[in-house]
Order: structure tokens, then C-alpha cells, then sequence
């Protein structure tokens, strides 16, 4: 009884350490640095930061390939739409990958957040990498409807206009079909 008390509490220990700690070298990163307790397993966390690990060593998008995604549109249905699949066909077209088609090619599974609730943060992590080391020219497919805090406002763009090796940043808007050179 007395042993058991002394494990639980260090696992408690743990598990609160590890929810707090900055993850790959990104404790300056606002999106990291979310320190309110998650109701999360110790698996949880664990697979969280394998998951972290695993994207830092294989988010490397070759020059000119890469491509962003963030909106919604109508459809010929009227009905609201991701740009995802959009996303998805232009890259496979022109011979570059969204983030989605470089972790499915690196094996990477980044669960629901029903199923980690450390999922948004690996998330975070996974798009700022891809900005962050993206090379030559890049492309965002848009809808014409972006949320303000979307990924892409506040984290993919920023990261990408800081990047000095992006030399071109092309945003496409699907909702009102036009293209605009933010960067470049």
C-alpha cells in the first residue's frame, strides 16, 4: 500500500512533466507553450511525443513542393466544403504534396483529437515544420471563406514569410478563383 501511494504519485509526477515540457526545441512557440492541464493517459503523452519526434525527423518538403490548404467553399450543391481535396489534386498535378500526402508517404498517423487530446498540438507542430522548411516556391489553395485563427493565418503564412528560403508564396482562392503573389 505504502509502495503503491509513493508509484502513483511519481507517475503523477511524471505525467505532469511531460504534459509541461516544450516539445523538439519549440518552447519559445506559442501553440507549444499551452500549459492548462489536458486530460490525457500517460500513453497519451507518450504517443504524443513519438508522434512529435517522428514529425521532426520526416517533414523535410523537397524544393518547390510545397503546398498549404485552409477554408471552405461551396460545392455545385451550394453546400460548404473543405479545400482539402482541391489541395490535394493541385499538388498531385503539379508534382508537389500537401502536408496530408507527406505524413501518409512518411507513415505518420496523427490520431483524432477524441483519441489524444494532444492531437491540435501535433497538428501545430507538423504545419510549422512543413512552412518552416519549405523551399523556392510554395502554394496555399484557399477558400473563399478562412477563418482568422485558422492554421494558415497564424501559423503557416507567418512561418513562411519569415522563411527566407521561400522565394514565392502563391495563394490560390477556390471561392473567388483568384491567385495572389504574397511573397515573391
Amino acid at each position: 500500500m505504502f509502495t503503491q501511494r509513493y508509484l502513483l504519485a511519481a507517475l503523477v509526477l511524471f505525467a505532469s512533466l511531460v504534459a509541461s515540457a516544450p516539445i523538439a526545441g519549440y518552447s519559445s512557440e506559442t501553440e507549444l507553450l499551452i500549459r492548462e492541464p489536458v486530460k490525457s493517459t500517460v500513453r497519451q503523452m507518450t504517443h504524443a511525443v513519438k508522434v512529435a519526434k517522428k514529425l521532426k525527423e520526416s517533414i523535410h518538403p523537397k524544393p518547390n513542393s510545397a503546398v498549404f490548404w485552409s477554408g471552405t467553399k461551396a460545392n455545385k450543391k451550394g453546400e460548404t466544403v473543405s479545400v482539402k481535396q482541391d489541395a490535394q489534386r493541385f499538388a498531385k498535378y503539379h508534382g508537389k504534396e500537401t502536408l496530408n500526402q507527406a505524413l501518409k508517404k512518411a507513415n505518420i498517423h496523427i490520431p483524432t483529437e477524441k483519441q489524444n487530446p494532444h492531437s491540435p498540438r501535433l497538428w501545430n507542430i507538423a504545419s510549422k515544420l512543413m512552412a518552416q522548411r519549405a523551399k523556392g516556391e510554395t502554394h496555399a489553395i484557399l477558400g473563399g471563406n478562412v477563418r482568422p485563427e485558422s492554421v494558415w493565418k497564424k501559423t503557416e503564412k507567418p512561418a513562411l514569410m519569415k522563411n527566407d528560403q521561400v522565394t514565392k508564396v502563391t495563394e490560390h482562392n477556390k471561392g473567388t478563383k483568384e491567385k495572389t503573389v504574397t511573397k515573391g
